[in-house]
Parts: C-alpha cells; sequence; structure tokens
C-alpha cells in the first residue's frame, strides 16, 4: 500500500501538532494563606504615617501584677510598670513577568497581561505566608527531635508548654504538611476521648483554604512554607495564641507620571505595568510592602520534627 493521508505526514503544514485546550490548568502549588486569620495581630497600614516601623507597646496592667498586704494606716511603695516594645517593620517584596505583544495577541487561553496580573493576588498572600512561617520557627520554647517523626506527644508537649506559660486559648497549629502527616499517622495509635476533627466545608468557608482540621481545641493549619531547620534535617512548624504575632503593611500612594497602575480590592498589593517599545515587551511589577514580627515570645512554641 501507498500514497495513504497519515497524520504523521500533514502534522506541521495541514495538521497542528497539539490543539491547546481553552482553559489553563494552574500547577501544583499550596496556595492557602492566613493573611486574614484572626490569630494575627493586624496593625494597619503604615502610609502616611511617617515611618516605615510600628512599635507595639507590651505594658503589664490588669492582673500582671499582685496588691501585696498593708497595715492599716501604712503607706504602700510603688510597683514599676513593667513594659516593653516590639517593632514591626515594614519592607519592600517585588515580583514581575514580562510578555511579548505576539504571545499576548495570540493568546486562546486566557495566559496574557490582565492574568498575569491577577495572578500577583496570589502571590502576595504566599509572600505573607513565607514572611509568616520564617518567624514562628524562632520561638524560644521548642518541642520535638531532631530526625524524628512528628508524634501527638509533640503536639500535647506544645499545648502544655502554652498552658504553663497561661497563654490564653484558642490556640492555633501551623505545620508542614511532612509533619501533620506524621501527627495523623501517630494518631492512629492513639485512644481516648481526644479526637481529630478533619475541616469540613463549613469550616474552610470561615477560616480560609489550609485549615486540616482540629485536635484537642486547636485549629491545625498545612503550610509547605514551614521553614527548614537544623540543616535541612527538620520542619519548623508552631503552635501559638492568639496575639503571638503581629503583621503591618504598607500601600504606595499612585505615583505622578508612572504607568497603568493597578490595586485589587481587599489587598495593600499595587501592580503596574511598564512598556518596552523597542522589543514590544509588557512588563508587570507587583509590589507588597509588609512586616511580620513576634509580639511575645512566650506566647508561641516552635515544633521542630523531621522533615
Amino acid at each position: 500500500m501507498a500514497n495513504e493521508v497519515l497524520f504523521a505526514d500533514l502534522s506541521g503544514s495541514a495538521r497542528l501538532a497539539a490543539v491547546l485546550h481553552q482553559e489553563i490548568v494552574l500547577k501544583l502549588a499550596d496556595r492557602a494563606s492566613l493573611h486574614m486569620h484572626p490569630s494575627i495581630l493586624r496593625l494597619g497600614n503604615v502610609a502616611g504615617r511617617g515611618s516605615s516601623t510600628v512599635q507595639i507597646p507590651v505594658v503589664g496592667l490588669d492582673g500582671h501584677d499582685l496588691m501585696s498586704s498593708v497595715a492599716d494606716g501604712s503607706a504602700v511603695s510603688n510597683t514599676a510598670l513593667t513594659e516593653t516594645g516590639v517593632n514591626v517593620t515594614v519592607a519592600r517584596h517585588a515580583l514581575q513577568y514580562s510578555i511579548s505583544d505576539l504571545a499576548n495577541l495570540t493568546d486562546s487561553v486566557g495566559l496574557n497581561v490582565q492574568r498575569l496580573a491577577e495572578s500577583m493576588v496570589g502571590s502576595t498572600l504566599m509572600t505573607f505566608q513565607s514572611l509568616l512561617c520564617n518567624v514562628i520557627d524562632d520561638f524560644t520554647t521548642v518541642v520535638g527531635t531532631s530526625s524524628v517523626d512528628m508524634s501527638v506527644d509533640d503536639f500535647f508537649s506544645a499545648q502544655f508548654a502554652l498552658t504553663l506559660q497561661s497563654v490564653a486559648g484558642p490556640y492555633i497549629c501551623i505545620l508542614h504538611p511532612r509533619q501533620l502527616a506524621d501527627f495523623q499517622a501517630s494518631l492512629r495509635a492513639e485512644a481516648g476521648p481526644s479526637q481529630y476533627v478533619p475541616a469540613t466545608q463549613e469550616m474552610l468557608n470561615i477560616h480560609g483554604p489550609g485549615l486540616a482540621g482540629m485536635f484537642n481545641g486547636v485549629q491545625i493549619f498545612a503550610s509547605s512554607k514551614a521553614v527548614t531547620a537544623n540543616a535541612g534535617a527538620d520542619r519548623a512548624g508552631a503552635m501559638f495564641g492568639y496575639g503571638a504575632i503581629a503583621m503591618a503593611e504598607g500601600s504606595p500612594f499612585a505615583v505622578t507620571g508612572a504607568g497603568g497602575i493597578v490595586q485589587p480590592a481587599g489587598t495593600p498589593l499595587v501592580v503596574e505595568f511598564e512598556r518596552d517599545a523597542s522589543s514590544a515587551l509588557t512588563k508587570i511589577v507587583g509590589n507588597y510592602y509588609a512586616g511580620v514580627a513576634k509580639v511575645q515570645d512566650a506566647m508561641g512554641v516552635s515544633i521542630i520534627t523531621d522533615a
């Protein structure tokens, strides 16, 4: 047989090597962020406040000091007021994409200038999550054993440590997925009244993606942004009380003479378009100004276990 009309012969001329599906599929990634979670103390926006640093006064009031026994008619001595300050400094974080006119005008799946700009919102949320995870590994109190899988005992040790420090509940726990999987594996051998409650759709609607469930009254969030420890041998999650961590952000004012600027509602993100006419390129630049810091070290416990 000869002269058959085969696809292989037509490919590249009368046939396309591939036909693009009409919708892009997102590459697998962790997109869960605690940006709006109430456990994080929000210090507002530094725009127009005269400094890139916000100081939080931490004062020993409302029961921190006890009254002493004083005889009738005797004078009481002054008690020194315990106070300190914690600084949260806002810094710039940026991301840039660049797309050619030809790539933009031939788009058929929604991968264009506008879509790249919209993607900056997700990048902002995950940048905050990374900043948060870079703070929670630094609590002075640490539970867990290097190169040993996380267990239920480690979870209880963290909770007990917060209880001993008189940290008011509820608590929140952030774990790397590896730590969460090890914790769940350890749970299989447990018996008794304590029960792990996986996240329901209603819980996700309230607290957002990333919530893995609750155990012993503690919300557990999974985040791949949990940093490594001990030269990469371990991952560092944490358990802490509400208000242990604070954040501040900054939104730049509109700059005179700048190109097109987009400020997505509900975020401090500023996206600007820059044109390189000689190269027929459009640059999409996202700027996010934020800072995260511990407020009170004793209000948190780092959980460092095998990676």
